[in-house]
């Protein structure tokens, strides 16, 4: 009797500390989903005063400083090594420009459509994956990925009601989006620190190169708002990179869509745009219903490989 009540209280336990990890990744994915919106108004912001490229420049470099102390700190020198030098080089470089698009998006869209448009990055990650890394793409994906695709037109809306300057910005922003995504998958070996980074270094010196012409200095009033750029940005990657560290993709991710709400509410109540809702709703459902049908497909293809790699082991 006393051993059956060890058994159910070390099962209730390890439900209850499942729970606790389980509300922690939630809460980690709204909290960093939050903070990105922060930075994308930020980044909206100073566009109409100073170039992306600028933007970018001080936001790298005010994410840098406390990145590089704690990897003093951290007195590990390996951290600054890696084995796979040209694939983290190529990777910091796409995330470099990636960063100076996205700015570059916000500024000519509404943040909503932005946001959805940058959604599209992970149906394109598959895609890339086929054709890159060689990988299984089966008809399921290839027909989410052509859902998602829709949902772009919808939102593209050929009448012109949207900056096709923008949209296209968008777009791009997403394919650089998901071809980082896509070489992250062959650095696994790659320790995160030493992947962000070359990620921040390069976000440093792309945009610096641009500086003598682009530079127009920061005025007193811009501090606090080039500070909070990359504050916000650099505590949403730390409460990113929580969320999935506690809980599989397949549950944390429907919670990244609570940043399309924090980024409609921002172009209604602060820029105050006048927002075509039919096309962002039905592009929106086609782009998210898209892209949580691919990650369940991914988890199904996950859990079959598992069980033949099971089924080998025990044969």
């Amino acid at each position: 009797m006393q051993e059956l009540y060890h058994i159910v209280q070390k099962s209730t336990n390890s439900m209850s500390a499942h729970k606790d990890r389980t509300s922690i990744a939630i809460g980690c994915c709204l909290a960093a989903h939050f903070m990105f919106a922060i930075m994308g108004t930020c980044a909206k912001y100073l566009a109409e005063t100073h170039h992306v490229a600028e933007i970018a420049f001080y936001r790298n470099i005010i994410v840098f400083i406390p990145f590089f102390l704690f990897m003093i700190m951290r007195q590990n020198r390996h951290l600054f090594k890696t084995d796979k030098p040209k694939l983290v080089a190529v990777r910091a470089v796409i995330g470099g420009i990636s960063l100076i698009v996205t700015f570059a998006a916000l500024a000519q869209l509404p943040m909503a459509y932005a946001t959805v448009l940058f959604f599209a990055s992970s149906l394109l990650t598959p895609a890339l994956a086929f054709f890159f890394l060689k990988e299984h793409v089966g008809i399921h994906r290839w027909s989410a990925i052509f859902i998602g695709m829709c949902g772009v037109l919808v939102i593209a809306q050929p009448s012109g009601a949207i900056s096709l300057i923008g949209l296209a910005l968008a777009l791009t922003a997403a394919i650089l989006h998901s071809t980082m995504y896509t070489i992250l998958r062959s650095l696994r070996s790659e320790s995160p620190l030493t992947i962000t980074f070359y990620f921040i270094i390069a976000g440093i010196l792309i945009p610096g190169m641009f500086m003598p012409w682009v530079a127009k200095g920061i005025i007193v009033e811009e501090i606090w708002i080039f500070l909070l750029i990359g504050f916000s940005g650099g505590v949403a990657q730390i409460f990113l990179s929580n969320a999935y560290k506690y809980a599989p993709a397949s549950l944390v991710t429907p919670f990244s869509y609570t940043a399309l709400l924090w980024t409609v509410l921002i172009d209604l109540y602060i820029w105050g745009y006048d927002l075509a809702f039919v096309p962002l709703v039905i592009g929106a459902s086609l782009i998210i219903s898209a892209q949580l049908y691919i990650i369940y497909r991914e988890y199904i293809n996950n859990m079959k490989d598992k069980n033949t790699k099971g089924q080998n082991q025990n044969g």
